[in-house]
């Protein structure tokens, strides 16, 4: 299968301890689609101090969304499914496994919400990659940032329009911190 990011490249920019690979299931509660199953097993999620991806060997650390959430109350119906991913921009990502939408999860008054931030897996590693390409290139010349920061914006919305189709979405909140100096 042919990703818009390769292994080597994800490699590159986050280094060989900046990725992590998650190994293939085929047991029944724990299903992906072939192509997001692939992608995580080959190319990897990053994993960095701005984006912390959902690998843990602890037992009681749960990845699916209804146990993870349990501590604060009851996830939605349509959310049962659904796997923790990540942690980007202070927010927890969830994985629909039967459509490989990311979603950003957050607290409502009353429960849980959740918005698309990503059509699949490999919008997110792609987004991921390509911002953190900027963020180096910025820490060593910091010219035209704003120029630079609306660039990447237009490529990633080209590859995807979900991160950028809400004002309040965690991407245009980071790159609005970026513009403004904060990263």
């Amino acid at each position: 299968m042919n990703f818009a990011v390769t292994a080597d490249e994800v490699r590159t920019v986050f280094g060989l301890t900046g990725v992590v690979y998650f190994p293939r299931y085929t047991t029944p509660h724990l299903r992906l689609g072939t192509r997001t199953a692939h992608l995580l097993s080959t190319v990897g999620l990053p994993d960095t101090e701005w984006f912390m991806s959902k690998a843990s060997l602890r037992a009681d650390d749960f990845i699916d969304i209804p146990r993870w959430y349990s501590k604060w109350g009851t996830a939605p119906d349509e959310c049962r499914n659904w796997l923790v991913i990540g942690m980007f921009a202070d927010t927890t990502l969830g994985l629909d496994p039967d459509s490989g939408t990311i979603y950003a999860l957050g607290d409502g008054p009353t429960h849980m919400t959740y918005r698309p931030l990503h059509r699949d897996v490999e919008s997110l590693v792609y987004a991921l990659t390509a911002f953190e390409k900027l963020r180096q290139a910025l820490e060593e010349d910091d010219e035209g940032r704003e120029e630079r920061v609306d660039a990447l914006r237009a490529r990633i919305t080209a590859f995807d329009s979900l991160p950028f189709a809400d004002e309040e979405s965690q991407w245009h909140l980071t790159f609005e911190e970026v513009i403004d100096g904060i990263w």
